[in-house]
């Protein structure tokens, strides 16, 4: 679902309401990415996303080629990229504290184990970056295979393999924690 171009217009120029449609429209989505790419930051994360979109409106033009919902993901990806920047400067910062690191991962681990919406996203996360940010792009951030090309700046067909790499190695770790010798065509579920 994308946001009405007249409806744009008027978050753009600060109306309440229309604001309030576009956090409605899109908060789903970039809660999803922010989940699959951001982990334990999602909700701030999803919440800078959607402010800095709704601040950006400024540059994007409603009658263009690009959908508001490619501008919104590519936001919210680019916000969860800096985050873990961020976050691994800190991490850095925080090696000569065992203790902290040692809660944060068993923590962490137990989160994992807590149900399959966990478990899925936990699988996502151990991919090579690149896969992990075409397949989040895909199934929770819901844009076609051009507009991933676009936001990561690779061709289609380097989007394809990555996502069928992604698919693949997804339903072989899935499979392993089933405990079964096959899964069935890959359907994930927002977390």
């Amino acid at each position: 679902m994308e946001l009405d171009p007249d409806l744009v217009v008027r978050a753009r120029k600060g109306e309440r309401a229309a604001q309030g449609a576009f956090v409605e429209v899109y908060q789903q989505r970039v809660y999803a990415v922010c989940v699959a790419l951001g982990g334990a930051d999602a909700e701030d994360c999803a919440q800078d996303a959607l402010l800095a979109a709704l601040l950006g409106l400024a540059r994007f033009d409603p009658h263009g080629p690009a959908r508001l919902g490619t501008f919104v993901v590519r936001i919210a990806r680019n916000r969860c990229i800096d985050r873990a920047r961020s976050a691994h400067v800190q991490a850095s910062r925080d090696a000569s504290d065992p203790d902290r690191l040692a809660v944060g991962a068993g923590a962490d681990a137990q989160l994992v184990r807590a149900d399959d919406h966990e478990t899925i996203r936990a699988a996502v996360l151990e991919l090579p970056e690149d896969q992990r940010t075409a397949i989040v792009l895909q199934l929770w951030g819901e844009l076609e295979y051009a507009e991933i090309a676009e936001i990561v700046g690779v061709p289609i067909g380097t989007v394809r393999s990555r996502l069928a790499r992604a698919k693949e190695t997804l339903r072989a770790r899935l499979a392993a924690v089933a405990g079964a010798d096959a899964v069935e065509p890959l359907t994930l579920e927002l977390p």
